[in-house]
């Protein structure tokens, strides 16, 4: 995608959201009534099969159109301004129709929206799901979100009405399957010897990754080796980055990608791998998938 077509996407999400308030299509918080037939917000009877379909279109959906101000948050951007554009994330939704009222999903686009959105939840343990966990403060419980916190307890309305839709999910079906481990000596061993070996003339990756919420790279304090210590500071931020099983959808994995070749549209650093075919990617990519542990970083 070029610039000019993600400055277009951007304007036209900013567009749409404000066209949405002056209308008043961004609900109140808390869930909706069951929508009548031939209302707009029915669904067909292929969509209806879908659990929760219904619920989640009518009181989920609004949440990530809602621009993140309300209420009273601030002016942070709506979740779709990231969450749309950047098609590489784990939680990318559908572009938006603009009809006769506005800016919305199509009963099709919602669909394939859901089922995105199904694979962050747990039914099992809805607390502990991922479309809970990234939006809630770290103070709540929650995890560290690029895109920042918006609710600050579990308390929090909109926070309520996304645990009432995974609570009425079958934790038969949306329970999801057990992820593999990070191995922190492999880390330790060969992952860490990227972060001191740049290719191509080009900068470490402790020149910017050192600290902050993407430091998994801090400079060795001695100049040339990471303590246990300082390593296990590194793995700990590294796996906020990371997909577990999933090389594919991790950060760490993209952002360094050429963007021709799935990798990540926008990186502030080098693009150290041209394509997922460079042995290096491919022997992280294991790691990922749980496929490497230990000390051995030869490639296959």
């Amino acid at each position: 995608m070029r610039t000019q077509d993600t400055r277009r996407i951007r304007t036209r999400w900013l567009a749409a959201l404000a066209l949405g308030a002056s209308l008043g299509v961004l609900a109140a918080v808390g869930p909706a009534e069951s929508p009548e037939v031939g209302s707009a917000v029915a669904v067909t009877a292929e969509a209806q099969e879908l659990p929760g379909f219904e619920y989640y279109r009518e009181n989920i959906e609004p949440i990530f159109m809602r621009p993140r101000g309300y209420p009273n948050r601030g002016e942070d951007a709506a979740c779709v301004m990231c969450h749309v554009w950047q098609t590489n994330l784990r939680f990318a939704l559908e572009d938006m129709t603009e009809t006769q009222n506005g800016w919305s999903w199509t009963e099709v686009q919602s669909r394939a929206n859901y089922e995105v959105v199904t694979q962050l939840v747990d039914a099992s343990d809805p607390a502990s799901s991922k479309l809970l966990q990234k939006p809630l403060a770290p103070t709540a419980g929650g995890e560290d979100h690029t895109g920042g916190t918006f609710w600050e307890s579990t308390d929090d309305a909109e926070y309520q009405v996304a645990l009432e839709w995974i609570v009425m999910l079958s934790a038969v079906e949306f329970t999801p399957p057990p992820t593999p481990a990070l191995d922190f000596e492999f880390f330790r061993t060969c992952v860490q010897q990227v972060f001191a070996s740049p290719r191509y003339g080009q900068l470490p990756c402790t020149e910017c990754h050192s600290g902050g919420s993407a430091g998994f790279a801090p400079a060795p304090a001695n100049g040339t080796s990471w303590t246990e210590a300082e390593a296990r500071r590194g793995f700990e931020v590294i796996q906020r980055l990371i997909v577990p099983g999933n090389p594919e959808r991790s950060r760490f994995m993209l952002k360094p990608l050429h963007n021709e070749s799935g990798g990540s549209y926008t990186h502030n650093g080098v693009r150290r791998w041209q394509s997922q075919n460079d042995p290096e990617w491919q022997v992280l990519a294991e790691w990922i998938r749980g496929e490497r542990t230990g000390s051995s970083c030869s490639a296959a």
